[in-house]
């Protein structure tokens, strides 16, 4: 059988990174604007994150999980699941986008960076950190600064799907892109919307939403030419599931058959390819993705746990993992739940 990548998990960053390792990262006319950790909830120029405040318990749940923060729980966990590899997106650190200063944004999430390298270095290379971009208002400074992050041996990197008051596609991105597709490195998005509000259905609402909006993302970056322009870049959809790309693939073709005479800029070929070409997504327990795999494509797809959130798989991985290689039979099940995430990461044995 081949290797186990669970393709996006999360650490949660101990209480010690933001209250004591942060701080002492910065200077000290730095140090009281840092982001810190009061009652859970992470506080960013002295205003709490909407997310802690509204739903702490699915905080607190994941919190609360064994090996979210220390690397021999969490080795110990993945060999429980019979995981192999686990690639490690930010829990709470996302949240350092909200810092207004720009240069303490840019050295508060480098910080953040550099301790999760050290961290992941501890693994014997089953651990892989997913470092977060403090670059996207800055994009002049992406080419330099992703030099470092491949210097500290990171395989891919991650942003924030919406940007405020500009756009991933506007002119002024230009150097961020071409430093992303020089690079070589993965750009990752992840699932990350703002709950606007715990009352009746709030949670049930904040979810469905949360889980599935790479929609609108994926067709800003296609129907601009984006892609076009830069057939060298690599996006990671992460955490949204991959049931939602067949009907999206399916209707961005019809768009662009359909409004060939009114859509700018006219693309030279069907949005399809460009998924086929530059695009990868990852699921955990998704049936009916699984049922249409063929119009996704199994070179597509990444198969992950989401440790340690409530909608991951853990205490089902292993079945779950069964179950795939029934349906797929071996040689495609390896590709999903491994073999993808070796080719695009560089990761295992590829």
């Amino acid at each position: 059988m081949g290797i186990v990548i669970s393709a996006d998990e999360h650490i949660v960053e101990p209480v010690e990174f933001w209250n004591e390792l942060l701080p002492a990262a910065l200077s000290a006319a730095d140090r009281d604007r840092a982001p810190r950790l009061e009652n859970g909830a992470l506080v960013v120029d002295g205003y709490s994150m909407p997310v802690f405040l509204l739903f702490p318990e699915l905080i607190a749940y994941s919190d609360a999980q064994p090996g979210v923060s220390d690397v021999p729980g969490r080795l110990k966990m993945m060999d429980s699941e019979g995981v192999d590899i686990s690639i490690l997106f930010p829990q709470r650190a996302m949240g350092m986008y909200a810092i207004k200063d720009q240069g303490l944004r840019k050295r508060c999430i480098n910080a953040y960076n550099e301790w999760l390298a050290a961290f992941c270095a501890k693994s014997g290379g089953r651990l892989y950190g997913v470092p977060i971009l403090p670059t996207v208002y800055a994009p002049e400074e992406t080419a330099e600064y992703l030099a470092h992050l491949k210097s500290l041996g990171f395989r891919l990197v991650t942003m924030p799907n919406q940007l405020r008051n500009t756009a991933y596609t506007a002119p002024e991105m230009e150097p961020l892109w071409r430093a992303i597709e020089e690079s070589g490195l993965v750009a990752a998005y992840h699932t990350s919307e703002t709950p606007e509000s715990n009352g009746p259905g709030g949670l049930g609402t904040f979810l469905i939403r949360t889980t599935q909006p790479f929609r609108n993302v994926w067709g800003h970056l296609v129907f601009t030419g984006l892609l076009e322009r830069h057939p060298g870049v690599r996006l990671l959809f992460a955490e949204g599931g991959i049931s939602w790309i067949p009907s999206a693939l399916d209707h961005a073709d019809r768009i662009h058959t359909d409004f060939a005479g009114y859509l700018q800029p006219r693309l030279p070929r069907p949005p399809s390819e460009y998924w086929r070409r530059q695009c990868w997504a990852t699921f955990m327990d998704d049936p009916r993705g699984i049922e249409q795999i063929d119009h996704i494509g199994v070179d597509r797809a990444l198969w992950s746990s989401d440790y340690p959130h409530p909608e991951g798989t853990r205490g089902k991985t292993q079945a779950l993992v069964s179950s795939l290689r029934g349906q797929l039979g071996q040689d495609r099940a390896d590709a999903v739940l491994g073999g993808n995430a070796m080719s695009l990461l560089g990761i295992g044995n590829a």
